[in-house]
C-alpha cells in the first residue's frame, strides 16, 4: 500500500542553515525529508554544498553578489539575497522567509545566545538546534509532553535544567513565552 503527500509551498519548516555543525548530518536529513525551503548563510554555504543537496536561498554580504551567482550557477534556480553591511546574517535570513510567508522554521544556529533575537519572530513555529540540542519557542509559556525517566530539559534564558525523575506528563509554565531544549544528538 502506498501513500501519496501534496506538499504545498510553505507547509513544511524551511530549513536556514547558520551553522552545519549544529547538529549530526543525520539529524539534518531527518529535517531534509519533506524538501524545505533551504536559506544558508555564506559562510556554511561550502559545507552545505559538499553534502549534495539543493540550495534555495543563499545570504551574501552585497559585495559579494556577483561572485556567488557564478559560483552558483549550478544551483539555479536560486535566489541570493545581498547582505546590507548593517544587517547580520541571521536577520536578513528570517526577515527573507518572513516575506516569504513561511510558516515555520527550523533553524541550525552558532550559539544559544542568538536564540533571544529570534523571539522577535515569535508569530512563527521556530525549532533551534545548537551544539546537539533542539531548542522550542514556547509562546504559550505552557509545555506538556509525556516522557521517560531522566530526560533532561534546559531551560532559556533562564538557565534552568529540569531533569524528569519518572516516566509521565512533564509540565513545565511560566507566566512568558520561554526556549525549551532537549538533547538531539
Amino acid at each position: 500500500m502506498s501513500s501519496h503527500h501534496i506538499v504545498r509551498e510553505n507547509q513544511e519548516p524551511a530549513l536556514l542553515i547558520a551553522n552545519a555543525h549544529a547538529i549530526s548530518f543525520e539529524k539534518v536529513q531527518e529535517l531534509l525529508e519533506w524538501m524545505p525551503t533551504i536559506v544558508v548563510v555564506e559562510t556554511e554555504i561550502e559545507t552545505v554544498l559538499s553534502w549534495g543537496i539543493k540550495v534555495d536561498v543563499l545570504i551574501v554580504p552585497a559585495s559579494e553578489l556577483t561572485a556567488w551567482e557564478t559560483k552558483l550557477a549550478d544551483q539555479f534556480p536560486i535566489k541570493i539575497v545581498p547582505l546590507d553591511s548593517d544587517k547580520d546574517s541571521l536577520t536578513a535570513a528570517f526577515n527573507f522567509l518572513m516575506r516569504s510567508d513561511a510558516k515555520a522554521i527550523n533553524c541550525l544556529l552558532q550559539t544559544k545566545d542568538q536564540l533571544s533575537k529570534l523571539e522577535l519572530y515569535s508569530q512563527v513555529d521556530i525549532e533551534a538546534f545548537v551544539d546537539g540540542w533542539r531548542w522550542s519557542w514556547i509562546k504559550s509559556g505552557k509545555f506538556e509532553k509525556w516522557v521517560a525517566a531522566n530526560t533532561m530539559f534546559h531551560i532559556y534564558p533562564d538557565e534552568r535544567v529540569i531533569e524528569v525523575e519518572e516516566d509521565g506528563i512533564f509540565l513545565f509554565t511560566q507566566d512568558r513565552g520561554f526556549w525549551l531544549g532537549e538533547e538531539v544528538d
